[in-house]
């Protein structure tokens, strides 16, 4: 292989894995948390972790990053089932994420 071709490779490799920058935040993880709400997209993995909140609501919970424990609220009644809002439930000084981005096309 040439040299060109092993440096084109590398560089693709880099801009469609990611990389992350800047500081970690709550404000990141919040950012994060708040672009799920009036989606449905964690009904799809998170069946399992359901729980009955209240008479209007569902719980999914999750931890992530390790050590923050959250939940997503979703309303009980409604076709399809979204997203309303979020909690933390512990480890509120552990939830911090860093900013990541990637290059797709």
């Amino acid at each position: 292989m040439r040299l060109s071709n092993i440096i084109i490779s590398i560089t693709l490799l880099f801009m469609l894995s990611g990389c992350k920058i800047g500081p970690t935040t709550y404000e990141i993880f919040e950012m994060h948390r708040n672009y799920a709400i009036g989606d449905s997209f964690v009904l799809r993995w998170g069946e399992e972790s359901r729980e009955i909140y209240s008479d209007d609501k569902y719980i999914y919970i999750s931890e992530y990053p390790k050590g923050c424990i959250y939940g997503y609220f979703t309303n009980k009644d409604g076709k399809p089932e979204k997203i309303i809002g979020w909690i933390i439930l512990s480890g509120e000084e552990n939830c911090k994420l860093q900013q990541s981005y990637a290059f797709l096309f």
